[in-house]
């Protein structure tokens, strides 16, 4: 067995507790990264599941978040005669509270017209919106600006809501409770899933309902393509023939979602993740000059048979390496099992962690490595060969 290797796991309550620690640390930065990539896709769940093409909003205006958009009253059907529409959805959303009781819960609420026409005052547009696979024409929350999928209930009608489970599971109700939104008791009707954040979870109701808790008027307008242009394409037809709002590819709309929650977000994440890169450092280089200083006899009489200074740094090296290896192998087991819990018993954090969050952990660990080791390096340097003659 290598000497480097054979050091490291001699002593198996000593190598489990190296693991363990250095694993600590990089679970830490395994972990940000997980929780930031969750965040990311959170915050852009909405827009990644919904089948328009194209959105648009106010001048200015690039996302949901933090954002107020108003358009006018006549913007749908303005959208609507662009050649290349087949369907147009006006969509109301605002920041707001869903509340139980004294339970609060910071929400993005949207009040769906259902898909059941183009024009402002419901009828069909030129393309013909209502089709006749019935998916434009689902009455409350279930048409294309909901949730894209109620999981459990049905539909809101009206005096109804559908709530996303993750803030259904935080406030503590389920189909057929009532929740507070607008300052008015309505009742859960569904439960949609995937459409909650840390920062916030999603209510669905009619444009009706909405209405008459927010008042008139008109905030996005979500636009289908017909297929005869690329989503690129008919974003500028729309941008010509509606001047004054922002006209964006549902991509490019969920892209910027993201961008905001990386410009709020990622340096705190990163600091995290280089804090547990930190931890793992101080860790592996208390790990290898203990090792050290233990086998100080071994590296003498490995010196005193001819060893180079090479094959010496060789050892520690390899060492080193096992170490990270071991440790980046317990991080990411143990972040895999963190997930499932996760996942189970805080349904308001999201935990996605790819191979690339892996290499990338993978590689910080190896650099860690690298002046962990120059610590046991001088010293192992330094060992007298004639110290493998000495008694202990």
């Amino acid at each position: 067995m290598p000497l480097g290797r054979r050091n490291l796991f001699e002593d198996r309550r000593r190598a489990a507790l190296s693991c363990v620690g250095v694993g600590a640390g990089l679970l830490l930065a395994l972990l940000m990264a997980g929780v930031f990539g969750g965040l990311n896709r959170q915050e852009s769940a909405y827009m990644d599941r919904n089948p328009a093409d194209v959105v648009v909003s106010q001048e200015g205006v690039r996302t949901m978040q933090l954002s107020i958009s108003a358009l006018p009253p006549e913007t749908t059907a303005a959208v609507a005669a662009v050649p290349g529409v087949a369907w147009v959805e006006p969509l109301r959303q605002m920041t707001s509270t869903v509340s139980v009781g004294d339970t609060k819960l910071v929400a993005y609420v949207f009040g769906v017209d259902g898909g059941t026409g183009a024009g402002g005052d419901g009828s069909a547009g030129a393309a013909g919106v209502a089709e006749a696979d019935g998916a434009a024409g689902v009455a409350g929350a279930a048409g294309r600006g909901g949730p894209g999928e109620v999981v459990e209930g049905a539909p809101a009608g009206p005096g109804e809501v559908v709530l996303d489970a993750g803030g259904a599971a935080q406030l503590g109700v389920g189909v057929g409770d009532e929740v507070e939104v607008f300052g008015v008791e309505r009742r859960v009707a569904g439960l949609s899933e995937g459409l909650t954040s840390v920062a916030c979870t999603s209510v669905f109701l009619s444009a009706e309902d909405f209405a008459a808790g927010a008042g008139p008027g008109l905030n996005y307008v979500l636009v289908g393509s017909d297929g005869s242009s690329s989503p690129e394409v008919l974003a500028d037809a729309v941008n010509v023939d509606v001047p004054g709002a922002k006209v964006q590819t549902a991509e490019a709309f969920s892209a910027e979602e993201a961008a905001l929650v990386r410009d709020m977000y990622a340096e705190l994440f990163t600091t995290m993740r280089v804090l547990g890169f930190v931890i793992a450092l101080a860790l592996v280089s208390l790990t290898l000059s203990s090792i050290t200083t233990a086998k100080r006899r071994e590296y003498g009489i490995v010196a005193a048979l001819g060893a180079t200074p090479g094959r010496l740094a060789a050892v520690v090296a390899s060492q080193a390496a096992w170490a990270v290896l071991a440790a980046t192998a317990v991080a990411v087991l143990a972040a895999l099992g963190l997930g499932a819990v996760i996942d189970r018993s805080l349904p308001n954090i999201e935990l996605v962690l790819g191979p690339r969050d892996v290499l990338v952990t993978l590689l910080g660990a190896v650099l860690v490595g690298i002046p962990a080791a120059l610590v046991p390096l001088r010293s192992v340097l330094a060992v007298d060969p004639a110290t493998a003659f000495r008694s202990r």
